[in-house]
């Protein structure tokens, strides 16, 4: 298991229902399993099997969406075999990004390198079906923030502003002293203004019994409600008394 240290909601366009999957045109010897359900204190188990099919955030939220993927070295291993000469090193990751709503993505999308770049990973990953665990962030905060500027705020008329971004993660390594990548994983993160914050009024009217949902694990504005009370000011909420 791994730690990150800093720190789902379906969707359907044109009656598709947009989940994470694989590029199953890849045919190289590193594969992105899929994005784990981390654990609490943002614990990642390679082996687990069960994962998010999809993201999403608050666009205030001041971390970037937090991508915890399940990497596999595919290569065999034989009897006899040295497993420093197949194991795999990961270096990083490659991450572009695009917008569902292409006019939103063009009013956005001032800066390039918000929505094409690479991120330094660091790990190994045995040969033989060996799987390794990761974290990194794939939406950048100051992406979030453009975004959340073009929503806007909660009205009437849009109780409930929101996008999808189609993100594509690809890991990248070396094995014998040459590079290797792994599929493409495309993964929607859907960027909301008040999905996840939930005001539950004043605190001094909460019961004694309440039990407030604390937010995602590894980001509280992500993948997880936060029940707030006192008009946002206190997260998680807590009643009268509570610790």
């Amino acid at each position: 298991m791994i730690r990150h240290q800093n720190l789902t909601l379906a969707l359907v366009l044109s009656g598709a229902a947009l989940i994470g999957c694989v590029n199953n045109g890849a045919d190289g010897p590193m594969r992105i399993i899929g994005n784990v359900v981390p654990e609490d204190g943002c614990l990642v188990d390679s082996t687990s099997t069960t994962f998010n099919d999809d993201g999403v955030i608050e666009a205030s939220s001041r971390l970037g969406y937090v991508f915890t993927p399940a990497v596999i070295n595919d290569i065999t291993l034989v009897d006899g075999e040295v497993a420093a000469n197949k194991t795999i090193y990961v270096t990083g990751a490659r991450v572009d990004i695009s917008f569902y709503d292409t006019e939103l993505g063009e009013a956005v999308a001032a800066d390039a390198e918000l929505l094409e770049f690479q991120v330094p990973v660091a790990g190994t990953i045995d040969p033989g079906g060996g799987t390794s665990a990761f974290s990194f962030e794939v939406v950048p905060p100051e992406l979030l923030a453009a975004i959340g500027a073009r929503l806007g705020v909660v009205t009437e008329a849009n109780p409930l502003p929101r996008t999808v971004l189609d993100v594509r993660i690809q890991m990248v390594g070396t094995k014998g002293g040459g590079e290797v990548e792994s599929n493409v994983f495309r993964y929607p993160v859907e960027v909301c203004v008040g999905c996840l914050r939930i005001d539950q009024g004043a605190c001094a009217m909460l019961p004694a019994s309440f039990d407030a949902s604390p937010g995602g694990v590894c980001n509280v504005l992500q993948d997880g409600a936060l029940d707030c009370c006192d008009n946002y000011t206190v997260c998680p909420a807590r009643a009268p008394g509570g610790a």
